[in-house]
């Protein structure tokens, strides 16, 4: 079983936009959650959409996780329910700051100035310089 000293953790599918909203009806009833989000253009969105991290002590039931409103399912490994490993949980907390954001890392691709849209602007720009008679240097 891949439960911490206190904790089980279990992830749960929701339905559509749904997860904030099952987040605090976990909380309500007292299970732990972990709703991890990103910064999205006007606001912030679900590192998983659609999934929430529930977990609940070993002298709790997590049978009423599975009716909590908005959530449709618990995901399961086979016939059992699928247990979500510590070292996840605490991976995932180890990238969220105070407000559950979680900063991505986004891989440095190289750049190649032949696709580059503002690459290909600015020789377009330097261009038309050197056609109107502007000594021009490039790099």
């Amino acid at each position: 079983m891949s439960c911490s000293a206190e904790i089980c953790w279990q992830l749960l599918y929701t339905k559509p936009r749904a997860e904030t909203w099952v987040e605090i009806n976990l909380r309500r009833q007292g299970y732990a959650t972990l709703y991890p989000q990103v910064r999205a253009r006007g606001g912030f969105k679900p590192l998983f959409p659609r999934y929430i991290f529930a977990g609940f002590e070993s002298a709790q039931s997590p049978r009423p996780m599975r009716s909590t409103m908005g959530v449709l399912y618990v995901v399961h490994c086979g016939s059992e329910p699928a247990r979500v490993p510590a070292e996840v949980i605490a991976e995932v907390r180890g990238r969220m700051n105070e407000w559950g954001v979680v900063t991505l890392d986004l891989p440095a691709a190289p750049r190649d100035p032949l696709f580059d849209r503002r690459e290909r602007e600015r020789v377009r720009a330097l261009v038309k310089l050197a056609a109107a008679g502007f000594r021009v240097r490039v790099g």
